[in-house]
């Protein structure tokens, strides 16, 4: 058999060329190239063919001893290897390519499909959970919401009925109009009813919502350093103390009051609000 690695390596040298690019040109890698020159592999007539090409020489530089051309024996064209897969290195056949530039036989390519296919099913599966714990998230979300507004419900009913048995008992004790005893009992279990709905709703948590939490502590105090200066100290954080505390309970005081009196306009926005968010500060 006609050795052709010292004729290669020679046209490739004259040509300034390195195997690695040879091998691009043929869609070959640089190893097929070493092995030819190296006289481990033979290429196949259409490889020598493109060879003489890009050299720009004849074909009959790959002559045979006995002076004829170096023309394979006739074989089937799918069986003729046209290069070497870039992914896997194998032998490529013009029957198993799947791509021609970068060269890729079939098996690789089916390989890279499934691949795909397989990351793409993953992704829909995560995306499918995601949806589906979001969905669950929404539902348990609303569930709670209607047991806290049920809660609030039922508990402002039974405070109100017990207020509405108390003012009936009034009524009946103050020998008052019916007509009187009557309205005021319906006024103040109406207002009873929406303000205790509200309160086991978290409505006593709007003060918090509205300044974040925070809580205003007693002012500094200069004294000086020694014991009339500990006793001012002393006394005057006991007295802060006090007033701090009789104006919580004022402020208090006047607040649950307004709440009371503003429960029946406000009860059904935080009923709305309640179902739709919750208990807390709303979103």
């Amino acid at each position: 058999m006609k050795q052709y690695g010292k004729i290669i390596a020679q046209l490739r040298k004259e040509n300034n060329m390195t195997q690695a690019e040879l091998g691009a040109k043929l869609n070959v890698t640089y190893q097929a190239v070493s092995k030819w020159e190296n006289d481990q592999s033979q290429p196949d007539f259409a490889t020598m063919a493109q060879i003489a090409e890009i050299f720009h020489v004849p074909l009959t530089v790959f002559l045979g001893e006995e002076g004829e051309a170096a023309v394979p024996p006739a074989q089937d064209a799918s069986a003729s290897v046209v290069g070497y897969c870039t992914v896997c290195g194998n032998t490529v056949h013009a029957a198993d390519v799947a791509q021609q530039r970068p060269l890729i036989c079939k098996t690789c390519a089916e390989e890279k499909k499934r691949k795909q296919e397989e990351a793409a099913r993953k992704a829909e599966e995560e995306k499918q959970a995601a949806i589906a714990k979001q969905q669950a998230a929404e539902r348990g979300k609303k569930l709670s919401n209607l047991t806290t507004r049920n809660r609030g419900l039922i508990w402002g009913a039974v405070i109100a009925a017990v207020v509405l048995v108390l003012c009936i008992v009034g009524a009946v004790l103050s020998k008052e109009e019916a007509g009187i005893a009557a309205a005021v009992c319906i006024i103040f279990t109406i207002f009873t009813y929406t303000f205790a709905s509200q309160m086991f709703w978290g409505g006593f948590v709007f003060d918090t919502c509205l300044f974040g939490g925070k809580i205003i502590g007693t002012p500094g105090i200069i004294f000086s350093f020694d014991l009339d200066g500990f006793i001012f100290l002393i006394v005057m954080k006991v007295l802060f103390a006090i007033l701090r505390l009789l104006v919580f309970v004022l402020t208090f005081i006047f607040f649950a009051v307004c709440a009371y009196v503003l429960s029946i306009f406000t009860f059904f926005p935080a009923l709305v609000h309640v179902t739709k968010y919750g208990f807390g500060c709303g979103e």
